[in-house]
């Protein structure tokens, strides 16, 4: 296999897999649940929406300043995170539990900026891009049909997110391994694209004042 397949493959199926502890739960309909007169779902949806946005604010530093090396890592401690928060959904009942999506999604709003991190600084940078975005198209109705089927099988509502997730897990260490084997860009990819150093906050002050303008 190329690179750029391997590097495809490796990022698409890593993304992929992320959905798995993100999307299942929308598969339930928790119609038997409301809080102040709020359908249930919509409030978890909105709890881990609102936690996925804080996780890119506080990504803007803690990407920016990651050493390459342990970027894999870092993917596995945050899903293993969020995957974690759905075995708190299962334990805390409702309507508490809705916490738990918050926590879920904090962790998973990271990993698309470190699973692009491996991808950047090349001169394939954007086709290996499209490729991962590609998973955006198909993970999300894969992984709620995983949901459903779990659902099916007699899974409760509040544990189905857990097992959807744990099913998952395989497959990720094996893509997460495959983005750790990538080799950092060579010098021709750095004369294309500069360099794609980590940047600590006197450095995106810098960045920011040069391009501002």
């Amino acid at each position: 296999m190329g690179l750029a397949a391997w590097c495809v493959v490796a990022a698409f199926g890593t993304y992929f897999c992320m959905y798995a502890f993100r999307k299942p739960f929308t598969a339930a309909g928790y119609a038997d649940f409301a809080w102040a007169g709020i359908g249930y779902k919509t409030i978890l949806v909105t709890a881990q929406v609102l936690g996925y946005t804080v996780s890119k604010f506080i990504g803007i530093r803690l990407i920016a300043e990651m050493n390459p090396a342990r970027r894999a890592v870092a993917i596995l401690v945050l899903i293993g995170i969020a995957e974690f928060a759905m075995l708190l959904f299962g334990l805390v009942p409702p309507p508490y539990n809705f916490v738990c999506l918050f926590v879920n999604g904090l962790p998973l709003g990271m990993v698309f900026g470190l699973v692009l991190g491996f991808l950047e600084g090349r001169r394939l940078t954007e086709a290996l891009s499209a490729g991962l975005c590609a998973s955006f198209i198909v993970a999300d109705g894969a992984v709620k049909s995983v949901g459903a089927y779990l659902l099916a099988l007699g899974v409760s509502e509040f544990w189905m997110p857990f097992f959807a997730g744990a099913l998952f897990v395989p497959p990720l260490l094996l893509f997460v391994g495959m983005l750790a084997r990538i080799p950092l860009p060579d010098s021709v990819d750095r004369s294309h694209r500069g360099p794609r150093d980590p940047m600590n906050r006197a450095d995106r002050r810098r960045f920011f004042r040069r391009y501002a303008g």
